[in-house]
């Protein structure tokens, strides 16, 4: 029985950014053990993590995990903290509400050209989201040094305990991301196969 990927991307992302493409190709062509999924989500954090958890109802969350990468690192910690699903985080935002405060108002969406208001009660939304229990050995953070968006010791000190791959320099797109992915696959496939 396959288990399933859900990729979260990240805030003012889609599943056309490189990293989503990237994952779909890898999962598509060098792994038939898994079948991956990558939801658009909306911008508003309650809205976002409804749409992830309905996927999950549909799936059965004891054969998903999670692949998150920055603002997706922070819904996909919640997730793990609520269904146990193993996950693995990239670049993740830990505190996403000082970071996102900034973009507060009118946004544009890289990808899909979409405009949206980011509002301050998003910020409480993403706070009552924060994760303070987890399981290290169902988490694998990818991180690196350069990220010029997120501190990657904040991450580090947070999940303390969970295997890692800290890579220097880099940037908070994560410079040559296809390369971690054999790593991802087999973090899943110790924890369904």
């Amino acid at each position: 029985m396959r288990a399933h990927i859900i990729y979260l991307h990240g805030f003012n992302s889609s599943p056309a950014s490189a990293k989503a493409q990237q994952a779909h190709a890898y999962f598509s062509s060098a792994s038939s053990e898994f079948c991956l999924h990558v939801p658009a989500l909306p911008p508003e954090p309650d809205l976002a993590i409804g749409r992830v958890v309905s996927l999950l109802d549909e799936l059965g969350p004891d054969r998903v995990g999670l692949i998150g990468s920055s603002l997706g690192g922070y819904y996909s910690l919640h997730l793990h903290e609520r269904f146990g699903c193993p996950a693995a985080l990239v670049n993740p935002a830990i505190r996403p509400y000082e970071l996102l405060s900034d973009y507060l108002g009118e946004n544009t969406n890289l990808y899909t050209g979409e405009t949206y208001i980011v509002k301050a009660e998003h910020m409480q939304q993403l706070k009552a989201l924060e994760s303070r229990q987890f399981n290290p050995e169902k988490l694998f953070l990818l991180t690196e040094t350069g990220d010029e968006v997120l501190d990657y010791r904040q991450a580090l000190d947070k999940l303390c305990g969970a295997p890692a791959w800290v890579r220097p320099f880099g940037d908070h797109a994560f410079v040559q991301f296809d390369l971690t992915l054999p790593a991802i696959a087999a973090f899943f496939a110790r924890h369904f196969c």
